[in-house]
């Protein structure tokens, strides 16, 4: 499989938060399978509120 390297835009209160959340999205990619990642965060985009109901079961 290819390796791509992707330039995305955070928007944060803080450099430190910005980090976080970043260094948080490579690890997701290197953990979850590309097709379930590709099929969660589609479902995230259609109904952002289901990320708060997720959160509630975590």
């Amino acid at each position: 499989m290819a390796t791509y390297e992707v330039k995305i835009r955070i928007t944060s209160e803080s450099v430190e938060e910005t980090q976080r959340i970043a260094n948080l999205i490579q690890n997701t990619i290197n953990v979850v399978n590309n097709q379930d990642l590709e099929k969660l965060l589609s479902k995230v985009r259609s109904n952002p509120n289901i990320v708060k109901t997720a959160l509630k079961f975590i």
